[in-house]
């Protein structure tokens, strides 16, 4: 008769037991889901390596695939798996199609590409390269090696599209000019070179809103001071709707109700040109307490209620006065030949 002197933990002894099943169906699901060659040389399994009762020399190779995508590769090395790495000399191939990856950061030398798409992109130089000839963007603008080009010169290289699409893009800049969804600023043989700010050299710079194709209305544009050889403003009759006389009388009446003052910009130096003479719009004082009278139509407003002086109406309505006066003075003439033919 044998007699246990000791006791039996029945809790311990059903958890070992427990844990052994589910390390066997573990293994069980494992193998099932891992092909092997005879000689264990290779393996394909949907988990990383794991114990699978064969014995592997190095060399071995094992490769994790799930939905026919292999994921990683481990090689047995010194008794043990190590994850295969990749450098760039095992990557260079012929052709490498549909590669789609969330790659993060990506430190390469050279990147060749027909399309690269992305919010923000870094760099001191950007190369675009069109035969032989070589564009490329700094903190200095756009510049060119082209042979036909001025060395320097700043051009508009084919087509660039930044944001939305090649048919409705957000920016884009091409030969004809610089689009911006339905408005666009066309420029026709611009240059830039280093420290000008924007030269044309020769031909139009136009603002338009619109495509420009059936004449878009002009945009406004706000600038300091602006030099040029001269100004156009459009006055053929065919531009014009509303067409009416303007009274001379209301013209003289105009200049006469508006004050000359002379004045700086607060935010101007002290150089001989920052000295001003002209009307004054008064929009600080109330109505009864206006430092200065202008003349309505001699005033525009834009969209935001902000004040200007007509300068196109002022000196026409300089020009209407003038006339007026010129009437005036011809009348006071002949009266006074009159005058005195009588008292000869």
């Amino acid at each position: 008769m044998i007699i246990a002197t000791g006791s039996v933990d029945i809790n311990e002894a059903t958890k070992l037991a427990q844990d052994a099943s589910d390390s066997a169906d573990d293994l069980a699901g494992k193998m099932k889901n891992t092909v092997a060659t005879i000689n264990g040389k290779t393996t394909a399994s949907t988990s990383t390596p794991f114990d699978d009762g064969k014995k592997h020399n190095e060399g071995d190779m094992w490769t994790v695939v799930n939905d026919d995508v292999a994921s990683a590769m481990y090689i047995y090395t010194s008794g043990e798996w190590k994850i295969k790495k990749w450098d760039q000399q095992a990557l260079s191939v012929k052709q490498l199609s549909a590669l789609t990856a969330d790659l993060g950061h990506v430190t390469a030398g050279t990147i060749e590409s027909a399309i690269i798409n992305g919010a923000h992109i870094d760099g001191s130089t950007i190369h675009l390269a069109s035969g032989t000839d070589e564009y490329w963007m700094d903190y200095n603008g756009f510049h060119t090696k082209d042979n036909a080009l001025n060395t320097g010169t700043w051009v508009m290289p084919g087509l660039i599209d930044v944001g939305g699409s090649k048919a409705n893009p957000s920016v884009a800049i091409s030969a004809d000019g610089i689009f911006s969804y339905s408005r666009r600023i066309q420029t026709n043989g611009m240059t830039m070179s280093a420290g000008s700010v924007f030269g044309v050299t020769s031909g139009n710079l136009y603002f338009e809103q619109g495509d420009g194709s059936s004449g878009g209305s002009m945009a406004s544009v706000h600038a300091g001071d602006i030099y040029s050889n001269g100004s156009k403003v459009k006055s053929a009759l065919s531009a014009k709707r509303d067409v009416t006389d303007y009274s001379p009388d209301e013209a003289l009446a105009a200049v006469m109700n508006t004050d000359v003052k002379k004045w700086k910009y607060k935010d101007a130096d002290n150089s001989s040109d920052s000295q001003h003479i002209g009307p004054v719009i008064d929009d600080v004082n109330e109505v009864g307490k206006k430092s200065a009278s202008i003349a309505n139509d001699m005033v525009s407003t834009d969209g935001k209620g902000n004040y200007f002086l007509n300068e196109s109406n002022t000196i026409s309505i300089l020009l209407a006065a003038l006339k007026k006066s010129n009437q005036r003075i011809d009348e006071l003439s002949y009266r006074i030949t009159q005058l005195e033919r009588k008292n000869a």
